[in-house]
């Protein structure tokens, strides 16, 4: 298990030293420019509705609307806002970061507040901290941990959060496949080309588009009526956790074998199999990134639970019919009455 410990990167309040001036100034008499505060963010979100979170022209993503909130809030239109994972189409978050740079400085909580009540209901900022200016959420982070849940069998609830898979999947041999994907390989045959980012300069994009990827964790761990996949990576691929999922379930329902994965792995040429074997988006959570000097919960997130949605019902229901029947005690008898 990858578990580092780390100390928070921001500071607990607005300390002057944490927050630089872009600009000085000038021995010509030139104004200065402006302070520049800057925060982390942290982010929640169902991606259901969105084109994924990175911002586009003429569609709707969840940068976008983080955007225009936190403009209409701050009053700063040239603000500067960027996340640590660009999350596909339909993919959601646990705990995506932001790190945002403005010229007006705001209590984090009245912040929070403020755009959270400016946001779309399926949209929330869970945490505003002040942070250095050089702090970047995408090149600072050091791992990033995805979710991916699977129902095991039909469900009334959380359709847009699961992949149903009616196949009857053996778990053991998902566990065999995932562990010859453990580790720094070359992803080539479970990725897809994506959009340019003109955002990051050449050596930026070469290093986050490097097919080489380290995978420190890919767990499968059941829950009742539920399979849970965890992949924690130094970066990831256009699509890649979602082919990795589909050919995990395609070994489980025995359409694919361990070896046919450790060969598509050691080719690290596109595989056409493989990337017909997509997952879907629904099924997706960006669950967390870490940065040096913080503690990462060995434990993933119980999605369903968050959502307050009821994934144990059923095994609450199969406990309680394979426990004896108790028998009530009899009633005392009422004074007066026999």
């Amino acid at each position: 298990m990858h578990v580092t410990m780390h100390v928070r990167r921001g500071c607990d309040c607005l300390a002057p030293e944490s927050q630089e001036m872009m600009s000085r100034p000038e021995k010509n008499g030139k104004v200065a420019q402006p302070s520049r505060y800057a925060y982390r963010l942290t982010i929640e979100y169902d991606g259901s509705r969105y084109a994924g979170w990175q911002e586009q022209r003429q569609v709707r993503t969840v940068a976008g609307e983080l955007r225009r909130a936190l403009s209409e809030v701050l009053g700063d239109p040239a603000l500067d806002l960027g996340g640590a994972g660009r999350t596909d189409a339909g993919v959601h978050a646990l705990g995506q970061v932001a790190h945002l740079r403005t010229v007006t400085r705001l209590d984090p909580d009245e912040l929070r507040h403020r755009v959270n009540d400016a946001l779309p209901s399926d949209i929330c900022v869970l945490d505003v901290a002040p942070a250095p200016l050089s702090f970047h959420a995408r090149h600072d982070a050091i791992a990033r941990y995805y979710l991916y849940q699977i129902a095991l069998r039909r469900m009334a609830f959380a359709k847009k959060y699961i992949w149903w898979v009616r196949d009857r999947l053996d778990v053991e041999k998902m566990r065999a496949a995932a562990e010859v994907l453990r580790g720094f390989h070359d992803f080539t045959a479970f990725s897809q080309k994506g959009p340019v980012d003109h955002s990051l300069t050449r050596d930026e994009r070469a290093r986050t588009e490097s097919k080489l990827v380290d995978v420190h964790e890919l767990t499968v761990n059941l829950r009742p009526g539920m399979m849970v996949v965890r992949i924690g990576a130094s970066h990831f691929l256009w699509r890649m956790v979602r082919r990795i999922v589909g050919a995990l379930v395609a070994v489980g329902a025995g359409k694919l074998t361990v070896e046919d994965i450790r060969l598509a792995l050691r080719r690290a040429q596109p595989n056409e199999t493989i990337a017909q074997l997509t997952a879907p988006a629904s099924g997706l959570f960006l669950e967390k990134v870490e940065y040096p000097r913080e503690l990462v919960d060995p434990q993933p997130v119980d999605v369903l639970a968050r959502l307050g949605l009821p994934a144990e019902r059923e095994a609450m229901v199969q406990k309680y019919r394979s426990e004896p029947k108790r028998r009530s005690p009899p009633r005392p008898a009422r004074p007066g009455r026999p």
